[in-house]
């Protein structure tokens, strides 16, 4: 049981402080250029929310080389954590959108160390990925609870600045948590030319299926999540705590669930639950495109479908994967789905500015592009069956084993 595992229980408690953070700003950051900074176009808001994924998509494949190469990854956390807490605070302190995109893309380049090494660093040394990532991502919803919950009923009180140094705050608690706490896990690496680049990557079966797939079901998604508070508050005339208790619903639920999913992963892979995420996801689209009640809004954006989505994403890309290349593995995913990150915003302000005039009709796109995503998981089932796969040699079982029992 990951739990009794001071490698990990560790990487929980810092990734659950982080998360706490990140859930108090994000749901506000285009609110706040939008009424803070008094930014009314669709697509200067899409341009702040986005502009930093896509550094985040083209950084963290650099800290996943630099990682798998070296052979650690707690550097990389700290690194990580301590651009989360620099970019909170400057935020605190911009005065227009220019300054607002600035700190978000620097700091963006440091933050993206962070996800891809956590994920890395659980899924070394064991045989329960799934299980390991359910717990992760059940330590994260825990932060995002009381972050998405707090910034809610909190906003409307203290405003927004006072927020982004709140979420500063907690970085530096992940960024102390990490240093005291956490400790590398070996593994060994390979010699600098044995290195397998990103399209050696590609070239593992299912990979490109995969990368896509989550692309695809991102560019959805983040096309409509960036506006939500804007949809339930400004276009369904809703109060902004709902927007809170809409994301702190969803996370609570994730508490709850997200480790059993990680234990059905183990048991029966990950493709067939990446399928479910995408088709669920794909309804929940079209029933947020017809909603008109903030209540009921808030309500199916309370459905808490992400944790199957993202515990089956990462397990699959380290099942198929050995663990020398893990961290470029888990940042090729992380960079697609900031790929999506950026172009979601980007399609759907397009969208609302020159098509819809309106953002709630953009959850239309977001059905299409997750049905898409929904083929193209389906499709993996013909290259890597269930996903289940044993990309471990027999030394590798030995240790597993050995670290497993020590668990």
């Amino acid at each position: 049981m990951g739990l009794r595992d001071r490698a990990v229980t560790t990487v929980y408690l810092a990734y659950s402080i982080q998360a706490m953070a990140q859930a108090i700003i994000w749901q506000w950051m285009t609110f706040f250029v939008k009424h803070d900074l008094f930014v009314e176009d669709f697509l200067v808001l899409t341009f702040a929310w986005s502009a930093p994924a896509l550094v985040v998509m083209i950084a963290t494949n650099v800290w996943g080389s630099i990682s798998d190469r070296i052979g650690r990854r707690k550097p990389f956390m700290i690194v990580g954590f301590l651009g989360y807490a620099s970019t909170f605070f400057f935020y605190s302190l911009v005065t227009d959108v220019f300054q607002f995109v600035l700190v978000g893309v620097v700091g963006a380049v440091f933050s993206s160390a962070a996800l891809p090494m956590g994920q890395a660093h659980l899924t070394t040394g064991t045989d329960k990925k799934g299980e390991r990532l359910g717990f992760f991502l059940a330590a994260q919803s825990g932060g995002w609870f009381f972050g998405a919950l707090s910034s809610g009923l909190l906003i409307d009180i203290i405003g927004m600045r006072p927020l982004f140094i709140l979420g500063a705050v907690l970085g530096i608690g992940a960024t102390a948590s990490c240093v005291i706490f956490i400790r590398d896990i070996p593994f060994e690496t390979k010699r600098k030319e044995d290195d397998k680049g990103i399209r050696e990557l590609l070239r593992i079966p299912g990979m490109i299926r995969l990368v896509s797939a989550v692309g695809l079901s991102q560019i959805g998604m983040n096309s409509v999540s960036y506006v939500m508070a804007i949809i339930i508050v400004d276009e369904l005339g809703g109060l902004t705590a709902y927007v809170g208790f809409a994301n702190s619903g969803a996370t609570i639920i994730a508490v709850l669930i997200t480790g059993y999913i990680g234990k059905i992963i183990d048991r029966k892979g990950p493709v067939k639950v990446l399928i479910a995420a995408f088709a669920s996801y794909s309804v929940f689209a079209a029933l947020f495109a017809m909603v008109s009640d903030p209540i009921a809004a808030s309500i199916l954006w309370a459905f808490p479908i992400y944790p199957l989505s993202s515990t089956a994403t990462s397990a699959l890309a380290a099942y198929i994967t050995s663990e020398d290349e893990r961290g470029r593995a888990m940042s090729l995913v992380y960079g697609a789905q900031n790929a999506g990150g950026f172009a979601g915003p980007v399609i759907g302000g397009l969208f609302a500015q020159f098509v819809f005039g309106a953002v709630q009709p953009i959850s239309w796109l977001n059905m299409s592009f997750n049905i898409f995503a929904l083929i193209l998981g389906i499709s993996l089932l013909r290259v890597v069956g269930s996903g289940r796969s044993t990309d471990l040699s027999s030394e590798e079982k030995i240790e597993l084993t050995d670290l497993d029992n020590e668990t």
